[in-house]
This record gives C-alpha cells, sequence and structure tokens, in this order.
C-alpha cells in the first residue's frame, strides 16, 4: 500500500501515528549524527533530484527538531538545498502535469514530494523566524551555540534570504499542481501551512520597514497565489483582522498585499469582506483596544488611498462609526470619504448617481466641522485642505466650505485654528476665480454686468412665463361658487334689474363670459336665462327645460364648447405668445448669467477672505509658534493674490522678527523674502522698482517700531547680499527726484537708503555730498521731516562702523570744518525763527549727528545755542523793550538747550568713556608687549598671576573713570561759568510760571528741557 504524507497541524504530530498509510517520522536522529546526514541527503539530491527526500525525510526533519542546538552552518546549509530541491522540482512538474497519462503512483510519488519539500523548507523558514525575533527582542545576534548568524563566507544573514524562499514557493504554487491531488483540489492543510509561514514572517516587527518592499512584493504575491488556489476568503479576512489588531506595524504592509490581490488577482469580494468585518466590531470593545484601533484606522485611510474606487461601494458598512467612540475612528471613515471624493468622484464626467454619492460624502464632512472632539474638527479641516489643493470641491461649495472654515478660527483648540489658517491658504492659492482678490475692485465690474444682464432679460425674455390653466379647470374650480349663487337666486324674490341690451347672441355670450371672469355670478345667470327667452333659436341657447339647463349653458360658453368660429378665432389670437427668441439670443444670455454668478461668487469669496484675514491678523501674536507660523504663512499667500487688506498682516508680522523664537524670526525672514525678493523672470531694473515700491508701501504710516522690525530686516538682507545694487540706486534716484515721486516717497527712500547704511556702510559714506547737498542744502526749510531723515541715514554709519567692546580701532568722526556740520548748523539757526514744528524733531537729529560723528562736539553745539540765542535777542530787539516774545521762539530755544544738555550726559557717559577704555586698553596692549619681550623667561604661574592683576587693574580704572564723569557731570556742565548754565533760570521761570505762559507747546518744551537738565545731576 502506498505511503501518504499528510501535512500535520503541528510540526510534532509527525512523530505520532494518524492513521494506515499515513506516513510517520521513524527516528529523530542525534545532533552528532546530522552533519554526515546531510551530507549524504547532498549527494543524493544532486543524483537523484528532489525525489531524494523519500529517503532523507527523517534526517532532514530531524535537522529542524534540534534547531536551536546544530550549528549556524548546518542550518543555512540545509537552507540552501531545500531551496535547490523545491526549485528543481518546480522545473520538472509542467511536463508531467501536462502528461494526462500519468501513472497513479507517479502522481502519488510527487505529490509527496511536493509535500514534504515544502513542509521541510516552510517549517525552517518559521525556525529562523523565531530566533530572528527573539534575538532580536534580547538584542543578541541570532545564531546556533552562540555563534553569530553571519557564520559562512559569504556572510550568510537571513533578512536577505527571506525573499528568495518565498519566490521559490510562489513558483511552485503558479503552476497547475491542484492535478497532483484527487478531485484536482489542492487540501487545506497544505494551503494552510503556506500562508501559516506568510503570516509568521509578517509578525517580525522588522518587516514592517519601508526597506523592505521587496519583501513585500515577494509576500504579497505568494499569499495572492495560495488564497487564489484555495478561493477561501472568509479565513484570509479573518486572519488580516487579527493580524492587525496584535501588530501594530502591519497596516502598511496588508493594505500593499490587499491592493495587490484586488487589482492583480481579482480578488476585490475579499476588500469587501474585510471592510464587512471591520464594520461590525463593537464600538466599546474598539474603545478598549486603543493600540488596535490605531492601527485599523491607518489600515482603513492607506488603503483608500490605494484603492479608493474598490472602496467606495464598502463604505457605507463603516458608517456607524460616525455617531460613536472612538474618535479615531471617525477620523478614518472621513478620510476614506475624502479620498474617494479626491480620487473618484472628481471632475465633470460623473454621472448623475456619482453626483449624488459625491454630495452625500461632502455632506458628511461637511457635519463634523463642528464635531465634538478637536482632533475630529482638525481632520476634517486636513481633508478639506486635500480637497481644495486637488481641486476637487465643487464651485457650488465654495461659499459655504469657506463661511464654515472661516467660523474655526475661533476655535478654542491652537490645532483647529491652525488647521483652518491652512485650509483658508489653500483656498487662496486653488481659487478658480481671479489672480488678484479684491472685493472693492470686483464690486464695480459685478454691478455692471448685473445691469447688463438685466437689460438682456427685459429684451430677450419679455414676460416672464405664467402658468397656464385650462378652461375645463377654471370651470371646475367655480362651479360650486356657481351652484350657490344659482341656489341664492332661486330664493330670493324676482325683483326686476337694470337689464341691458343685447343685439345678438354672440354679444350676449361676451358678456356672460366676462361677467363669469369678474366672478359676477348672479348677474350672469340673469342674464343666460334673460337670452333663452330673447333667442329660442339659437343652438346655444335652445336647450332641453331642467334644473341643468343654465348651468350647461353657462359651461359651454365659458369653455368654448359650440361657439362660432369668429369667437374661437378671437380667443385663439388673444391666447398666442410672443415670438421666442432666437438661439443666438439666449446663448448671449446665458453667457451672461453664467459671467453675473461668476462675479458674484468671486465678490462673495472676496468678502470672507478678507473677513478672514481680519481674524487672522490678530493671531499673529498667539503663544502657540505653530500658530503664528501658519499664519506668517497664510499673509504670504494672500500678498500674492493681491488682497488689499493683506498689507496689514504683512505690517503687524514685521515685530515678529524680535521673537525668541528661532522659528518665529526664521518664518518672519523667509516671508519678507519670499514676498519682495523673491527669484522671478523680470528685469533687474522691475525687480528694482517693485522691491521699492513694496517696502514704501509698507512703511507709509507705520509706527517707528514698525520702521526698527523692518530696519532689521533690511539689515538682514543686505548683510547676505539679496538687495542688488540697482535698488540702492533707484532709491538714490528718488532721492535726487531723477524719478518724480512724492515728498513722503523721498523721504522713505532715504530712510531705506539709512537701513541698508547699516550692513554697508559705503552706500551712505561714497554718497555723502550728495545728501549734503540735495537734503541740507539751501531749500532745506522747505522740507524739514526730509533734512532729519537725511541726518537719521548719515548717523547710520556710525551703527555700521561701531567696534566692539575692548577693540583698539578709533571711532569714525569727521572734522568739525566738514561740510555737513556747516549745513546743519546753518539750518538749525536759519530754522529757529520760522513756526514749523518739525524742526524740533530736525534739531534733535543735528545735535545727535554732532555728537555722533564730530570732533569737538561741545565747541559745535555751543556754537548753535549762542547763535539761536542772538537770533532770538534780535527779533526782541526788533519788537521793541515793552513787546513780549512769540511764544514758537522760547519754545525752540528751550528745545534746542535741553536737546543739548541731554546729548552731553550721553556723550560723556558713552562716547567719552568708550574712549578712555580704549586708549587704556590700547596703552595696556603696548606696555604688556613691551614687558612680555623683557620677560620672555618667565613661568606659566606667573604669566596668568599678571593676567589677573592686570584684569583687577582694568576694573580698578573703569570705576575710577565712571567716577570722573560723573563728578563732571555734577559739578561742572551746570557751573555758573559754562554756557548751558545760561539757560536752566528761563526753564525753570517758564516751569515755575505755566499759568503766566500759557501755551502749550512752551510748557512742554520747558518741562522736556527740565528732564534733560535734571539728567546730568
Amino acid at each position: 500500500m502506498a505511503v501518504q504524507f499528510s501535512v500535520p497541524l503541528a510540526f510534532k504530530d509527525l512523530l505520532r501515528s494518524g492513521g494506515v498509510g499515513q506516513y510517520v517520522v521513524q527516528e529523530v536522529l542525534p545532533v552528532r549524527q546530522l552533519d554526515a546526514q546531510l551530507l549524504a541527503y547532498k549527494a543524493a539530491l544532486r543524483s537523484q533530484g528532489p525525489k531524494c527526500v523519500l529517503e532523507h525525510f527523517d534526517s532532514l526533519y530531524s535537522v529542524i527538531y534540534h534547531f536551536r542546538s546544530v550549528e549556524a552552518a548546518l542550518k543555512e546549509d540545509l537552507l540552501e538545498l531545500l531551496i535547490k530541491a523545491n526549485s528543481q522540482h518546480a522545473s520538472e512538474l509542467p511536463s508531467l502535469l501536462e502528461d494526462l497519462s500519468l501513472a497513479s503512483a507517479d502522481r502519488n510519488l510527487h505529490l509527496n514530494t511536493l509535500k514534504m519539500n515544502c513542509f521541510l523548507l516552510l517549517h525552517l523558514v518559521e525556525a529562523f523566524e523565531v530566533e530572528t525575533y527573539k534575538a532580536a527582542l534580547g538584542n543578541v545576534e541570532p545564531s546556533g551555540k552562540g555563534r553569530k548568524a553571519k557564520s559562512k563566507a559569504d556572510g550568510f544573514l537571513w533578512e536577505n534570504e527571506r525573499e528568495s524562499v518565498l519566490q521559490t514557493v510562489t513558483h511552485l504554487l503558479q503552476l497547475d499542481i491542484r492535478r497532483l491531488w484527487n478531485m484536482s483540489l489542492i487540501e487545506e492543510e497544505f494551503i494552510s501551512m503556506v500562508t501559516g509561514c506568510c503570516y509568521k514572517m509578517m509578525e517580525n516587527p522588522s518587516i514592517g520597514a519601508l526597506k523592505n518592499k521587496s519583501l513585500w512584493e515577494a509576500l504579497s504575491h505568494l499569499l495572492g497565489v495560495a488564497v487564489k488556489r484555495s478561493n477561501d476568503t472568509l479565513s484570509v479576512s479573518v486572519k488580516v483582522i487579527q493580524l492587525l489588531q496584535h501588530f501594530e506595524h502591519l497596516a502598511p504592509l496588508l493594505v500593499h498585499a490587499l491592493s495587490l490581490w484586488a487589482t492583480e488577482y481579482g480578488m476585490k469580494a475579499l476588500v469587501g469582506e474585510i471592510m464587512r468585518k471591520i464594520g461590525q466590531k463593537s464600538c466599546q470593545d474598539l474603545s478598549r483596544e486603543s493600540s488596535a484601533v490605531k492601527t485599523l484606522c491607518s489600515f482603513i485611510t492607506q488603503l483608500s488611498e490605494k484603492i479608493p474606487a474598490i472602496m467606495m461601494p464598502h463604505i457605507s458598512v463603516l458608517l456607524d462609526y460616525l455617531d460613536s467612540e472612538p474618535y479615531m475612528m471617525r477620523n478614518a471613515v472621513l478620510t476614506v470619504m475624502g479620498e474617494t471624493v479626491i480620487r473618484v468622484l472628481s471632475g465633470d464626467n460623473l454621472d448623475e448617481s456619482e453626483k449624488n454619492t459625491r454630495d452625500s460624502f461632502l455632506d458628511t464632512i461637511q457635519e463634523h466641522i463642528h464635531d465634538v472632539n478637536t482632533y475630529v474638527r482638525s481632520c476634517v479641516l486636513q481633508i478639506y485642505n486635500r480637497i481644495v489643493q486637488e481641486k476637487a470641491l465643487p464651485l457650488s461649495r465654495f461659499q459655504s466650505v469657506v463661511t464654515l472654515v472661516v467660523g474655526r478660527l475661533y476655535d478654542k483648540s491652537v490645532k483647529v485654528c491652525k488647521n483652518a489658517i491652512q485650509v483658508l491658504a489653500s483656498f487662496l492659492a486653488n481659487n478658480p476665480f481671479t489672480c488678484k482678490l479684491s472685493s472693492a475692485d470686483l464690486k464695480g465690474p459685478l454691478e455692471k454686468e448685473r445691469n447688463k444682464m438685466k437689460e438682456l432679460q427685459a429684451k430677450y425674455k419679455g414676460k416672464p412665463p405664467v402658468v397656464v390653466i385650462s378652461a375645463e379647470e377654471e370651470w371646475e374650480a367655480m362651479l360650486p361658487e356657481l351652484l350657490e349663487a344659482l341656489d341664492a337666486l332661486e330664493e330670493e324674490d324676482n325683483e326686476e334689474e337694470e337689464e341691458e341690451d343685447v343685439a345678438s347672441p354672440q354679444q350676449l355670450c361676451e358678456l356672460v363670459l366676462g361677467l363669469l371672469k369678474s366672478t359676477s355670478y348672479k348677474k350672469a345667470i340673469c342674464l343666460v336665462k334673460k337670452g333663452i327667452s330673447l333667442f329660442p333659436e339659437d343652438p346655444l341657447l335652445s336647450l332641453e327645460d331642467g334644473d341643468g339647463a343654465v348651468t350647461r349653458i353657462l359651461e359651454r360658453i365659458f369653455t368654448g364648447k359650440d361657439k362660432s368660429s369668429e369667437t374661437t378665432n378671437e380667443k385663439q389670437e388673444v391666447g398666442e405668445e410672443a415670438p421666442e427668441a432666437s438661439e443666438e439670443q439666449r446663448s448671449e444670455l446665458n453667457k451672461q448669467e453664467m459671467l453675473v454668478q461668476y462675479l458674484t461668487d468671486a465678490h462673495h469669496f472676496s468678502v470672507k477672505i478678507e473677513e478672514a484675514i481680519d481674524i487672522i491678523s490678530k493671531m499673529m501674536y498667539e503663544a502657540a509658534s505653530s500658530v503664528v507660523q501658519e499664519v506668517i504663512e497664510f499673509f504670504v499667500t494672500v500678498s500674492q493674490f493681491g488682497v488689499p487688506q493683506a498689507v496689514i498682516g504683512v505690517r503687524r508680522m514685521l515685530p515678529l522678527v524680535w521673537s525668541k523664537e528661532p522659528g518665529v524670526r526664521d518664518a518672519v525672514v523667509g516671508a519678507y523674502r519670499q514676498l519682495y525678493i523673491g527669484a522671478t523672470s523680470e528685469s533687474e531694473r522691475v525687480k528694482a522698482q517693485n522691491l521699492v515700491r513694496n517696502l514704501l508701501l509698507l512703511m507709509l504710516d507705520s509706527s517707528a517700531g514698525i520702521i526698527q522690525s523692518l530696519e532689521e530686516i533690511v539689515l538682514e538682507f543686505v548683510q547676505k547680499g539679496e538687495i542688488r545694487p540697482s535698488v540702492m540706486q533707484l532709491l538714490w534716484e528718488k532721492f535726487t527726484l531723477k524719478v518724480s515721486c512724492s515728498d513722503v516717497e523721498r523721504r522713505a527712500a532715504v530712510m531705506l537708503l539709512g537701513m541698508m547704511a547699516r550692513g554697508q556702510p559705503e552706500i551712505v559714506l561714497s554718497n555723502l555730498d550728495t545728501l549734503v547737498t540735495v537734503g541740507l542744502g539751501q531749500d532745506v526749510h522747505k522740507d524739514y521731516p526730509l533734512a532729519r531723515e537725511v541726518c537719521n541715514c548719515i548717523l547710520k554709519i556710525t551703527q555700521g562702523h561701531k567696534s566692539a567692546p575692548g577693540k583698539t580701532s578709533p571711532p569714525l568722526r569727521l572734522p568739525r570744518s566738514h561740510r555737513l556740520f556747516q549745513s546743519v548748523t546753518d539750518a538749525v539757526v536759519g530754522g529757529i525763527t520760522q513756526q514749523d514744528m518739525h524742526w524740533l524733531t530736525f534739531k534733535e537729529a543735528v545735535m545727535k549727528l554732532m555728537y555722533e560723528m564730530g570732533e569737538e562736539p561741545e565747541e559745535m553745539s555751543a556754537d548753535v545755542l549762542y547763535r539761536c540765542s542772538l537770533q532770538v535777542q534780535q527779533v526782541l530787539n526788533s519788537r521793541g523793550e515793552a513787546s513780549e516774545l512769540p511764544a514758537h521762539l522760547l519754545t525752540h530755544l528751550l528745545s534746542l538747550a535741553g536737546d543739548v544738555a541731554l546729548q552731553l550726559v550721553v556723550h560723556l557717559e558713552c562716547t567719552v568713556s568708550a574712549e578712555l577704555r580704549r586708549k587704556r586698553v590700547l596703552k595696556e596692549e603696548q606696555e604688556a608687549e613691551k614687558l612680555g619681550k623683557n620677560k620672555k623667561g618667565k613661568c606659566k604661574g606667573d604669566e596668568s598671576l599678571q593676567e589677573e592683576d592686570l584684569g583687577l587693574v582694568g576694573a580698578s580704572a573703569d570705576d575710577a573713570e565712571a567716577e570722573l564723569i560723573q563728578r563732571v557731570c555734577d559739578k561742572e556742565l551746570l557751573h555758573g561759568q559754562q554756557y548751558l548754565s545760561a539757560f536752566l533760570p528761563l526753564v525753570l521761570r517758564v516751569c515755575k510760571n505755566s499759568v503766566k505762559c500759557s501755551d502749550p507747546a512752551l510748557c512742554t518744551a520747558a518741562t522736556l528741557a527740565l528732564t534733560k537738565f535734571m539728567m546730568i545731576r
């Protein structure tokens, strides 16, 4: 009797007899004999082929039985031999399977060979997998007897062998091996053995890495062939769910496998079966298994990305999760709907059913934008973001979705707000309307086109269509009231009424018809009765007597039955409709209506975006840096679409350049770089014009803080060489009026040049004469704000040249005789008598310029004070002794004295102190250099002591210098012989007599001057 090899449920079941004629392992050989037995099998395989396994099965089984005890090399050799045996068998089988006359004994021989070889190979694979997994858990190399797995010279590594094993078994299953079994049906145990090995391999966490994509492919194909052969999708669906619940790393792999089975192996029903089983899971059970829920959600969403069309019919089984916990399942179902809308239900070629499905999905997504869970609301916004970016949102939904998203800007969750901003930015970037969104600009064209549409409608459509009711229907409606009127006439006394003259039956019919239409039923009845007596021969009126005679006559008159041709023709003429508009006219009207609808949608969209801008601009200084970065990115997008309100947000983000968060600061600088210095195909001149125009617009009506923040950004651009020379050239042209511009633009141009001079002082230094000639020349009194900005621009040179503390390089200073100081001195002295409030800020800038950049600033400021005092004295003398001095003159003089006092203190405490320190450091360095030459042989310990002594000496010197400066301020600056002391009594007098000196500007100037004088002491 032929022996049959039956695939056991467990590996050790072969040691026990399972029945008559079934193969049983006779003996498990000891480890010491396995090397020799494996060599014998190798020789037999070479001579006899894969059938030799029938004789050597027990020895090969013994190697796997003692897997943990045998040498690594022995295991590797066995793996190599089994792969070779199965490959040889796969090459021999095709010719045998095609032989219809194959003997039963031969068929049984090859069937046992197939089962045994596959059994040994697959269980060896499982053993390797278990060993590798345990080694990974213990962080130990998988090996035999403590040796490394890389035992062979070729560097064996199990991870590299998996794919070849899977491909070998796949090749076998792709053959028509079912002919080897009775009834041509592969036994379930054999398929389970193959799939079980695959599932065991999947359980290893390392297989989930993306680098194993080729292994995913091999596993998917082997499982696909096995399931296709068995046609058992039910057990596969159950196993897939189990794997997902227990192994978090398997979601991407199973998605890959399932999409492959559905597309290449035609097992689309398996997708539905798996979705149905997921949909049947209890929400309570899922709530207790957070990790399993996470994996299931990942599986569902990734599957919808891979095969959305196949997934779409099965979404309905998941809908129950939308109304229950956990929230992750809601997110997953909504994401599946979104992916389906994007990949399947988008475009203009959808039929009515597909449009309804799309609208249903979008309605469901829209409902959950107000979900109670923060993460669901955030997920919905992310879905909308993708839909908008892929241009899959119907235009008819733009208005409602934008309105909802704007509402989410008020959400208490930072994550939701952040996603809402992203969605609005995507709406802007992918809007179907226009590249320039301004409600003000769109309002005019909209009204114009709307009026044009009304004119066309009046011209082509005529009267609006009305519902036509037939005469019979109208008669049925009035019949009850008519019968009531008839009954009422019979009960009333026959009073004689005023009778109308009726000349003919036709005239009678017309009168009756008019009375019926005006609901004068009693008069119509009386007139018909009169007609019966007047025209008894008329066919319409000569009806048989009876109760219903009058009613029948009235019906015939009203409905037109039995009327004369003349009456009928008249009715037809009355009922004729106006001629319809031509096809060309209808087309023109339709185009106009579409244009108006387009402009209306664009206007509504721009209004909502402007509303969002107002809300988002207030979120600029949120605590969450991620939200701030999204706000910045949003305003970059808004600016690119020409929304006028965008400049508000762009200006508000400027102070964020001082943020301590590196991400926020980098985002601000990057935003302005993208807005103003982004790479374009325009010429250098056009780029320069655009940059200057944008910067000038940004500076318009901005506060000092905004200007200072902009200066920091411009400085960074200049230092990195991102502002081209053409920009500076254009600014100089605006300043010198070579290019026409307003006074405000001219001042802003000078301010920008000053900002750039901080990074490149040569910009101003090389054009200093131009600044003095144009900005501080004879016409300086016409534009003191410009002169002030010129002084501030020149002052930026000192900031660019400032040396670090301890440096010995001298500061940049210009001689007193320089043309610059002559010009500003004359401008201050010449303007003190003018009633121009801008002179005050100008002279303040001049005083600062003198002390920052001039040599002998005390003499220069004293000279200015002296000359201004003479100017005031001359005015006073010219008015006579009894006259009063104009308030503005005294205001200017006291303000000038206060500025001089303040700048003098700053000069002493900052500039003079720094200069004393510089000279001392320079002297110490020179002395140390000389000392070093004389004492080269001193030890290192002495040198360190010397350095400490020098540090102490430097600290005491700093204290001495500070005391010296303080003594000068306290005892010398306001001494009776100093020029400032002459102004102090005047300042005190004005401050003490504020009632007498009632001019507000004078009182303010005196108070400020007194405050500055008080800083001296």
